[in-house]
């Protein structure tokens, strides 16, 4: 299946909103393909976003940082994330950076 992704299944959001979580990011866009929800192509994106107010981080790059952590035998980091300020956004590119 050349469409095929790796990503959550719907119903794993129940288990993010049992445990207050404020940010979800992956090295995809967090959503199965093909979807799991008939109608929907990213039900994950409109729980997390619409019904959650669930912060999305998509198409990570962890390829710089896992040789770090790795290295310093750290997996624990202080990760600061700042958006563009964009009114009325629901999206905006950001540049991740974790500090060791």
């Amino acid at each position: 299946m050349a469409d095929a992704r790796a990503g959550l299944h719907p119903a794993a959001m129940e288990f993010l909103a049992e445990r207050e979580v404020a940010v979800l990011g992956s090295d995809g866009n967090n959503d199965a393909a093909p979807s799991a929800a008939q109608g929907v192509a990213f039900p994950v994106h409109v729980l997390a976003i619409h019904a959650m107010g669930l912060h999305l981080l998509d198409y990570l790059r962890f390829e710089d940082l896992v040789p770090l952590c790795a290295r310093d035998g750290r997996w624990s980091f202080l990760c600061v994330i700042a958006p563009l300020r964009l009114p009325a956004a629901t999206g905006s590119p950001v540049n991740p950076l974790a500090i060791l």
